[in-house]
């Protein structure tokens, strides 16, 4: 998604919850939608750092939350006890592998997975809507 569509997004949502677009979220949404990585919030927080900005914890938690609320970011949970945050890319639908021992996040498209699901739903009288798969491992570094 690209920053303009995402600041729109943003707006509209946060308008129809009756808050501001205020500077502070404008800046972790652009800090959010510019990340290449799987990050949580303290990551987030420590790169915005590492760029000289400083925003509360409080706000970047509560702007990421929303943020995904509003269908601007995708959350996973790799089991490492706290969220990670991705913004959504104009490819198909992807899954995530992660290593147990040092916490690498891989990528990986798993072929016909789309279909599976649908089909399976489709049985038990279900509209698909979203689904998460977490795999998790150890890889060939460890």
């Amino acid at each position: 998604m690209d920053l303009e569509k995402a600041i729109k997004i943003y707006k509209d949502f946060l308008k129809s919850k009756g808050l501001l677009y205020t500077q502070p979220r404008e800046i972790v949404l652009k800090e959010a939608i510019s990340a290449t990585w799987h990050f949580s919030a303290d990551e987030l927080i420590l790169q915005m750092h590492n760029h000289g900005i400083s925003i509360s914890r409080a706000t970047v938690y509560r702007t990421l939350a929303s943020m995904k609320e509003a269908g601007i970011l995708n959350s996973v949970d790799f089991g490492h006890g706290h969220i990670h945050y991705e913004a959504p890319k104009a490819r198909k639908q992807h899954e995530h592998i992660s290593c147990e021992k040092c916490g690498t996040i891989c990528e990986i498209q798993i072929e016909n997975l789309d279909k599976a699901i649908n089909s399976a739903a489709a049985k038990a009288k279900f509209k698909h809507i979203q689904y998460a798969i977490r795999i998790s491992g150890v890889c060939e570094k460890c």
